[in-house]
């Protein structure tokens, strides 16, 4: 490959001093046993590299594929989705719930029901619940500025969303008040008994990809997520639309590879009467040099970029002595 391109650049004219090529190829695979989320998971990572995440609307659309080539468009089919359900922590200084006392959910909690709560909300005994986060609630606010019971401020008007009070208790106090101890929690529920079950600071993520980034816009299937089967915290494509499930439930599943990042460094010279320290002349050799990549079908798949030297520049001047 690094021989091919040398000669197709110097045969070209297009003559860049320094370039980096990133290529990788991604597959996808179908594994036709049926296990659970967590087994598929398993396999996917001994034999390839993990479970497969739909990034984007292309593999969304080679995975529909894949499934309707086998029949299986409406059979539910496992995929790198999950709902992160123990990610519980506090709004200020992002403290995961495990590393703080005490932890007082209301008997039955959490449900996560209808599949749309991660927001907690704390009642006048002390029982804290989750919540769907849109829900409009008194909350309550932390200001480190106070001391004793008040650096706990009761806001009843105006009634907001879990984030729109989060924003308020950011702008006007410190943050949204965390229950770290059980004399906090007493303090809080004290506040609560006055103006009703109210948001404090604690809240969850929701779905990711198996990388741990966020998935967000997701085409879910015609009322899911549900939560139908407490706990439905594993995602699936069915029909090919998002859905989420039992993870003990045993379906079969997409795998992906991703190989190992390659880079390629190729150095040439450049004899040009054109300022080539212009950065509008650097962007149309490198414009150039990806046109004749993809001519001669080299460009799928890759990365073509400049790399800058220690001085900040990218090209130098030889000298001829």
């Amino acid at each position: 490959m690094k021989l091919d391109l040398f000669l197709l650049l110097y045969l070209s004219g297009v003559v860049p001093i320094t370039a980096s090529i990133l290529q990788t190829t991604r597959g996808l695979y179908f594994i036709n046993q049926a296990v659970t989320w967590p087994a598929a998971q398993n396999y996917c990572r001994m034999k390839y590299t993990d479970l497969a995440r739909v990034m984007d609307d292309s593999v969304l659309l080679k995975l529909r594929e894949m499934a309707a080539s086998r029949g299986l468009t409406m059979w539910p089919i496992w995929i790198g989705l999950y709902n992160d359900f123990d990610s519980w922590r506090w709004s200020f200084n992002n403290l995961l719930l495990t590393n703080t006392t005490p932890m007082s959910w209301y008997p039955g909690q959490l449900d996560n029901y209808k599949g749309a709560e991660a927001c907690g909300v704390i009642f006048g005994p002390g029982y804290w619940n989750d919540y769907n986060c849109t829900t409009l609630n008194p909350f309550i606010c932390y200001n480190a500025s106070n001391s004793g019971a008040g650096r706990f401020v009761g806001v009843s008007s105006p009634q907001l969303t879990w984030s729109g009070a989060q924003t308020y208790c950011r702008t006007f106090h410190t943050d949204l008040a965390s229950a770290l101890n059980q004399t906090d929690n007493d303090l809080l529920a004290h506040v609560a008994s006055l103006q009703g079950p109210s948001w404090f600071g604690l809240y969850r993520d929701t779905w990711k990809w198996l990388n741990n980034s966020k998935a967000s816009n997701l085409l879910w299937g015609p009322g899911q997520p549900d939560n139908y089967r407490p706990q439905e915290n594993c995602g699936m494509l069915y029909d090919g639309l998002f859905g989420d499930e039992s993870c003990t439930s045993q379906y079969y599943f997409f795998c992906e590879f991703i190989p190992l990042v390659r880079w390629q460094i190729i150095k040439l010279q450049v004899k040009s009467d054109g300022n080539v320290f212009d950065p509008a002349v650097q962007s149309s050799i490198l414009e150039q040099m990806k046109q004749k990549l993809k001519q001669h079908g080299m460009l799928e798949n890759t990365t073509v970029t400049w790399r800058v030297q220690p001085d900040g520049n990218i090209f130098y001047k030889k000298n001829n002595n």
